[in-house]
């Protein structure tokens, strides 16, 4: 849950499948990145943080959203404002529903298609309920990797993680994946080349 976050002023497209826009946070005192994929035709928001109205209605113009979807159960985030503003379900693992503060309209099972496409995999390991989102040749992640100025890309640190073993065993899940581009809850995207840098990670 966000406090006093301002809305983010614009976003970054970077195809006509994929949007991105990030902000600071003082409550931790950190950038945080947000993800719109488009799958079917329509917006999957992962992991929201405020955006503001200009924008928010661009996207809106830009293709139908469907669902916000968390990525695990610390990224409530502006969740329960963008399913006011378009009346839309909110998705996350079962494992992480009780560490939110929102009713969830949906569980999200490994493996499971969310519709149009869209496909989530579990990652345990990392936090409560981690999932990673792939459709088309995007990969979205939460916090089991991160690509910041100061770690570069990196596993999240042990000490977030509930078991950072058993996180780099489930990682090896996303490889049976086709990607090339890599989006993250903390850090810059890859845009290209992701799949051959998580087999590098891994090796």
């Amino acid at each position: 849950m966000l406090g006093t976050m301002r809305p983010v002023d614009e976003f970054q497209q970077i195809n006509d499948d994929l949007i991105l826009w990030q902000g600071y946070d003082p409550s931790v005192k950190a950038d945080l990145f947000s993800t719109a994929l488009r799958a079917g035709g329509e917006w999957f928001f992962i992991d929201p943080i405020p955006l503001a109205k200009a924008p928010l209605a661009e996207l809106a113009r830009l293709a139908k959203p469907a669902a916000v979807i968390l990525t695990n159960g610390n990224h409530e985030r502006a969740a329960h404002a963008f399913r006011e503003k378009f009346s839309v379900p909110v998705l996350t693992h079962e494992a992480a529903i009780g560490e939110l503060s929102i009713a969830v309209d949906e569980q999200i099972t490994d493996g499971a298609t969310l519709r149009k496409g869209l496909v989530a995999v579990h990652l345990p390991g990392a936090g409560r309920g981690e999932i990673a989102l792939h459709a088309g040749r995007v990969l979205a992640i939460g916090d089991a990797l991160i690509n910041l100025e100061q770690t570069g890309f990196a596993f999240l640190p042990d000490k977030y993680c509930e078991n950072a073993r058993q996180l780099r065993q489930s990682a090896r899940k996303l490889l049976a994946l086709d990607f090339e581009i890599m989006t993250f809850a903390h850090g810059t995207p890859i845009v290209s080349g992701a799949k051959s840098r998580l087999e590098n990670l891994l090796a």
